[in-house]
């Protein structure tokens, strides 16, 4: 009874992956059957015109202690590359730079300075095709050491199929 119980199943797997895999060979060469998606990006040049000196954003936060009061401040600055931003960093007596790389999502590129949940911190990032914030780093203090975390990595891959 267990042989043919076995027999059974062996069989119904083997006949249920016989028909997918002869639908799978008559949609490939049936192309009508194929649906196609075909995004139109503008196009964005990889360098800037011209780069703005001034400040794209800014983040300012007041650090109040018993002896003293620092500023913390985060700044983004254009760069030639259309997608790549200048970060400076100014804190105590600390001048640092960092970069920061946003895909093309076929929009002008908008950059954006969050604050974070610490104190002193903030969240840099930008805004994809659909206006929604993007984190991509997270500056902040600890044990006075400036700490750079990249919290997400983004990429934009764009596929195409040869036309015969």
């Amino acid at each position: 009874m267990k042989r043919v119980f076995i027999i059974a199943v062996i069989m119904h797997l083997i006949s249920c992956g016989t028909n997918n895999i002869n639908n799978n060979i008559s949609d490939s060469n049936n192309s009508s059957n194929r649906d196609s998606i075909f995004l139109n990006y503008e196009n964005i040049p990889e360098e800037r015109a011209t780069v703005s000196t001034d400040a794209v954003k800014s983040y300012t936060e007041t650090i109040n202690s018993f002896a003293t009061t620092d500023e913390f401040k985060v700044t983004l600055f254009e760069t030639k590359e259309t997608f790549r931003y200048l970060i400076k960093i100014q804190y105590k007596s600390l001048d640092e730079e960092d970069t920061l790389r946003i895909p093309n999502f076929g929009v002008q590129p908008s950059v954006d300075i969050k604050p974070g949940k610490a104190r002193p911190s903030c969240i840099v990032g930008f805004y994809d095709g659909k206006n929604q914030f993007r984190e991509s780093k997270l500056i902040y203090f600890e044990d006075d050491k400036l700490k750079v975390r990249v919290l997400k990595h983004y990429a934009v891959a764009t596929y195409r199929e040869n036309v015969k």
